[in-house]
């Protein structure tokens, strides 16, 4: 055998030995990442001894060895494609950082503790609690985003991504430490769909019902639901993956609505900070109105804070308070409600929107800087940003929020408005008519509003918001296309224009096939509560199936009084309506090849 046979041979025992070296060092991430969840999970989940306290922290250890390891492994075996991850610097820190605290722990544990004292707080059980967790969450993301790669139709892997969130939450509502009193599986299910999904409709009252450790899962799963799971799973996969596969972009660039595949990763980033950039100044503006006011002091407060800026940009409307806003804590807190309906605004807007308006305000403030230092004399141009998609969305949110804000004001003056200031009278108008347009908090007891009120609210919750964001209903572009084609329609007119831009075919059968679904799912909704819940009206009925349909929250106090049939019929329409109508039917459907030739046209009676 010659030398070029040697080569060759040795060459591929050596693709061969790096493939099975690469499995097992994911095989040992995997399984660190699975039993770093399993310890947190206990952790904080389950009461138990002091033995068994310092039994979690070693077996907390033995898993960062775990991940140390297989880590390593991988750096050695796939070093030429993880130099090209966009996160290197990053991804190199944490390797460190868990170096520092196995040191502390193993390899230099003595020179620590005697040499470097100063460094001893990084063997703290929180901080290995802390890396065992932010671990768990890249690995397992990376590990998820390889789904991607597969042939998975999109709309059935982002079904399967909510479904899958949703069994977790789940499981980890009906955790010992989560709940005052514990909890059935199908309430827990119903509080873990209402949150992933972004609905607000509650069969418990989740205030008493939940512990902080409750609430703040509950938090978590509104955060993940509202920004989508996959964008989640994505940012963490793309940041830590040194390549990604032509077909898994192609499958996240349809998740994402984006119309090319390069740039994904700073379109997820920009969403990330936008999410967090709104929320975070919507929870300082939210503290600063209730500080002083709750019950546990200043913790308590901030909590309430963050969680409800995170409930209201992720549409979700839960509350930590019983009353929702219109609990007696903060009940006559206007300014509060006014915060609270601009963050939905802005959730209800969809990323899109509040990027493009953001790239806007970057693009005035860098001429301004320019002008002022002298670099340029005046304005050199506007920038066609503010597309007509942009347009339609922020027309019809100022249309529905302004007269949604006068007609409720106008229907209750005389009923729940009556005894409140004129300011209270505006702030409650405002957010009684931004709340149902997807968000669900709750201005009055929605039992004593009035039919008008009931039946405007119900109207802005099949309307909705926009698409790309945190809410649901028809979506206010699906709703606007279908208006001008119908006035377009009765004039006889073929293509349906908007200033001075014509509105593709394809948009418009998309428009009405979500419509039809829409209705076609109602329907079949509210016909199965009304088997399943005897002696209920059927505008409760329908009110609460529009409510999870269009991932309101909103209820006329029925919830609590469904059955179990019922709270899994309202279950499936929740996630339905999270996902979309149009993304749900779509993934049961084979989609059709388009044929060269038609066949002769005849009309139909209408």
């Amino acid at each position: 055998m010659d030398i070029k046979h040697l080569q060759f041979a040795f060459r591929i025992y050596w693709a061969n030995l790096k493939g099975l070296l690469n499995l097992f060092a994911e095989g040992i991430i995997l399984l660190a990442s699975l039993a770093s969840l399993f310890v947190l999970i206990y952790q904080f989940g389950f009461n138990y001894s002091a033995s068994m306290t310092h039994v979690l922290h070693e077996s907390g250890i033995f898993i960062l060895l775990a991940f140390f390891a297989g880590i390593t492994l991988r750096y050695i075996i796939k070093f030429k494609e993880i130099i090209q991850e966009k996160m290197l610097y990053l991804d190199i820190g944490i390797y460190f950082f868990l170096f520092a605290v196995l040191s502390g722990k193993v390899f230099f544990k003595e020179v620590v503790q005697e040499s470097l004292p100063y460094l001893s707080f990084l063997t703290k059980p929180h901080f290995v609690y802390f890396l065992l967790l932010l671990l768990s969450v890249i690995h397992l993301s990376r590990q998820t985003f390889a789904l991607l790669q597969s042939h998975i139709k999109p709309s059935i892997l982002f079904l399967l991504s909510f479904v899958f969130v949703i069994l977790i939450g789940s499981g980890l509502l009906m955790l010992p430490n989560a709940t005052v009193h514990g909890i059935h599986f199908i309430d827990a299910l119903f509080i873990s769909t209402t949150s992933v999904c972004v609905t607000g409709l509650t069969t418990v009252d989740v205030a008493t019902t939940f512990t902080h450790t409750g609430l703040i899962i509950i938090m978590f799963l509104i955060q993940i639901g509202g920004i989508g799971v996959m964008t989640f799973t994505s940012f963490f996969a793309l940041s830590f993956m040194g390549h990604s596969s032509f077909s898994s972009k192609m499958v996240l660039k349809d998740m994402l609505n984006e119309d090319h595949i390069n740039g994904l990763f700073k379109v997820i980033l920009n969403i990330l900070f936008v999410t967090l950039f709104i929320e975070g100044i919507g929870a300082y503006l939210i503290y600063m109105e209730i500080k002083g006011s709750l019950p546990g002091g200043t913790s308590e407060e901030l909590f309430y804070a963050i969680f409800h800026a995170i409930s209201a940009f992720c549409n979700a409307g839960i509350s930590t308070l019983s009353g929702n806003m219109y609990d007696p804590l903060v009940v006559h807190k206007y300014n509060l409600h006014i915060w609270i309906g601009f963050l939905i605004i802005f959730g209800g807007l969809g990323f899109p929107i509040v990027l493009n308006y953001l790239k806007l305000l970057k693009h005035l403030i860098i001429n301004i800087f320019r002008m002022l230092i002298g670099q340029q004399k005046h304005y050199v141009h506007t920038p066609r940003i503010i597309n007509i998609n942009t347009y339609i969305v922020v027309i019809s949110t100022l249309v529905l929020v302004i007269s949604g804000t006068v007609f409720y004001y106008l229907l209750e003056m005389n009923n729940t408005l009556a005894s409140l200031p004129f300011k209270g009278k505006v702030a409650n108008a405002f957010l009684g008519a931004v709340t149902p347009r997807t968000a669900g908090f709750c201005v009055a007891d929605m039992g004593i509003l009035t039919n008008g009120t009931l039946m405007l609210t119900l109207i802005l919750m099949i309307i909705g918001a926009a698409p790309m964001s945190t809410g649901g209903g028809l979506k206010v572009t699906t709703v606007c296309v279908a208006l001008f084609t119908a006035h377009n329609t009765a004039r006889n007119k073929e293509n349906v224009e908007i200033r001075k831009r014509e509105i593709a075919p394809a948009t418009i059968r998309r428009a009405f096939a979500t419509i039809v679904f829409y209705f076609c799912w109602l329907g079949l909704a509210v016909w199965l509560l009304s088997l399943t819940e005897k002696g209920v009206s059927v505008f409760t009925l329908t009110f609460e199936a529009v409510s999870a349909l269009s991932t309101v929250g909103l209820s006329l106090n029925f919830s609590p009084l469904l059955t179990t049939a019922g709270k899994l019929i309202i279950i499936c329409t929740m996630l339905v309506g999270r996902i979309g109508i149009l993304t749900f039917f779509f993934s049961f459907y084979k989609e059709y090849k388009k044929k060269n030739y038609t066949y002769p046209q005849e009309n139909i009676l209408m």
